[in-house]
């Protein structure tokens, strides 16, 4: 089931989300009804997870202040960071309208999934453990502060880079009372979920210009509609 969280900023229930992915991945999720969990540590950006330089800095004078020499401090901070990887992430992009800059990114891809953050949220009535999710915070890694003392803090933060992506993450942690009897894989973890409550549309890349028959029955099955992007990427 979907959690809400104190901590973490959520969109307003009628906010759009997208989720860009290729042909394998939308048939897979239309035929095991699953999403897929990324484990934080094998995101691309390396950063994800971890604490800013001066969140890093301020931590460490914590501990030295609570009586810890400068090498264990060191070594505290760094456990502090390992936190991350209780966490996996499944990632949207929120906007109202198709987006160019999305799709010239996602192209390749060639497929998005369009939902609001309500059907989401009622999405994961099949599956037993806990999700909960929020808007990402872009920050600075090297001039800004970030909060500490909840480490969902950090795996909902990243590099000011990535801001255009305008991201909504959902999130798993092992940790929780309810997960804890779930086994996440190396690589990630499968969550069940309610296809047809979660893709509200499907969204048709420019650059593609046939439909697979699979794909064309496994939306009807699901009674999904779908469209063509009218988003020009010449």
């Amino acid at each position: 089931m979907y959690e809400s969280s104190q901590i973490l900023t959520t969109p307003t229930n009628s906010q759009m989300l997208w989720r860009y992915m290729s042909l394998d991945r939308l048939i897979d999720l239309l035929e095991s009804k699953e999403l897929f969990f990324t484990h934080l540590p094998a995101f691309e950006d390396k950063l994800e997870g971890t604490l800013t330089k001066c969140s890093r800095n301020n931590l460490s004078d914590f501990y030295r202040n609570q009586g810890c020499s400068p090498e264990n401090a060191k070594e505290d901070v760094k456990l502090y960071e390992t936190h991350h990887e209780a966490f996996y992430a499944n990632c949207w992009h929120m906007n109202d309208v198709e987006s160019y800059l999305m799709w010239k990114a996602y192209a390749d891809r060639g497929y998005a999934i369009r939902t609001t953050f309500e059907r989401v949220q009622d999405s994961f009535e099949p599956f037993a453990g806990s999700i909960t999710g929020g808007v990402v915070n872009y920050v600075n890694f090297e001039n800004d502060i970030t909060s500490l003392g909840n480490v969902f803090h950090h795996v909902i933060t990243k590099d000011m880079p990535y801001r255009d992506e305008r991201e909504f993450r959902l999130v798993f942690w092992r940790h929780d009372l309810k997960n804890q009897a779930i086994q996440p894989g190396l690589k990630g973890l499968r969550v069940a979920i309610s296809v047809s409550r979660l893709i509200e549309h499907v969204f048709i890349s420019p650059s593609e210009t046939n439909i697979p028959d699979k794909l064309l029955a496994l939306m009807k099955q699901h009674d999904i509609a779908w469209y063509s992007s009218q988003v020009s990427l010449r």
